[in-house]
Order: C-alpha cells, then structure tokens, then sequence
C-alpha cells in the first residue's frame, strides 16, 4: 500500500500541478495507470479493467466536472432529507445545484461524524465528506485520510487519488465489519453505482 501511495504522489502530482479542471481522457489514463498498480488481492475484487475505470471517471465527470475545486454543499432542513446548495453557478442534477470552485460557507452542526446526522460539504473531483475523509473547521473526525479538506479543492490531484485508494482498501479488506463501514461505502458506491452503467463507448474519443 505504502509503494501505491508514493506511486500516485509520483505520477499525478508531476503531472497535474497546475491544473484546475481536468479532461476525460487526462482522467482515464491517471486512474487507469493508479488502478493498474492495485495489489492484486484488490484486482481480483473487481477494483480494475477498463470498465471500471471509465465507471469511475464516468461519475467523476457527473459529481465535479473533473473540476478540482468543486465544493458542494449538504445542508438538512428540519423533518427532511440533506439537500444540496450554493451560491456559484454550475451543472444541475438530479440531486440538486451543485457548486463549483469556490468553498462555500454555512451553518454546519459541528463535532458530530455521522453523515446522515448533519450539514457537511463534499470536496474535489471525487465528492468526499468532510468528518469522514478530511479535517475542516466544523468536521475534525474520523478523517480516515488524515488531510485537511483544502487538500482535496488544490490543483494537486495526488492526495485526492490516495484517498480514494484508502477507502477501496478499507472497504476490500475490511467489508462492513469497520466502525466507518456505512460512510465509508457510501463514498465508494457514489463512483460505482448504475448512473454510469452505460460505458463501453465512454472513452471512444480518447
């Protein structure tokens, strides 16, 4: 795992200082090659191949615009569901306005780590949860990648992609027997689910 790390740190953080919104075809070929050098106990769990990629990157365009800024927020309202909000203008979808590019502020309940329990933001290309992956001023733990979340809003790619690897490991090795298994998996299942089931041509101008 330790080799993976520096692999990703070598390869994406060379290659992608500097940038701020990333092509499709940039994307299939840094996570093609970070996937590639999974271990292959994570291979064999269908954590690799082309059809996966493209899922992935397939999703990373409808989450982020392969914007590296992309900041959303998920704000409760009392007696319903988290809803997602901004003040910047960006894409539409299905589960709200989403904004890109600028941290957005706002009231959050802090100190709690349950992601179904409170208002939260979502941070770069991959939309992961501060309080669960990232330390940001309301939301400190478990912060299961051990970075700040402005780490994950910079032009440098490479600590977004080890987090994201960290929480494949976490979800292959330990399943849901974890005490972060929900949230965890919930970040996962964002990149995997059947919005992206289509993809045989996704890369067909590549």
């Amino acid at each position: 795992m330790k080799v993976l790390v520096l692999f990703a740190f070598a390869v994406l953080g060379s290659a992608l200082v500097g940038a701020k919104t990333l092509t499709k075809c940039e994307m299939k070929q840094l996570m093609g090659e970070v996937f590639n050098s999974l271990p292959d106990s994570m291979k064999q769990s269908g954590l690799s191949g082309d059809r996966f990629v493209a899922k992935v990157v397939c999703h990373v365009e409808q989450l982020s615009g392969f914007n590296t800024s992309t900041v959303t927020e998920l704000r409760r309202e009392k007696g319903q569901g988290s809803s997602e909000s901004g003040s910047e203008s960006g894409s539409e979808s299905a589960e709200g306005s989403r904004s890109r590019g600028k941290h957005q502020s706002g009231k959050k309940q802090g100190g709690r780590s349950n992601e179904d329990d409170q208002d939260m933001n979502l941070y770069g290309l991959f939309q992961l949860a501060e309080g669960l992956v990232c330390s940001s001023e309301n939301n400190t733990l478990p912060n299961l990648c051990g970075i700040s979340c402005n780490k994950l809003i910079d032009d440098d790619i490479s600590d977004d992609i080890n987090c994201l690897v960290k929480l494949l490991t976490e979800i292959v090795k330990n399943g849901f027997t974890s005490e972060h298994s929900k949230g965890v998996w919930k970040a996962i299942k964002k990149l995997i689910d059947d919005k992206c089931k289509n993809v045989d041509q996704y890369f067909s101008d590549c």
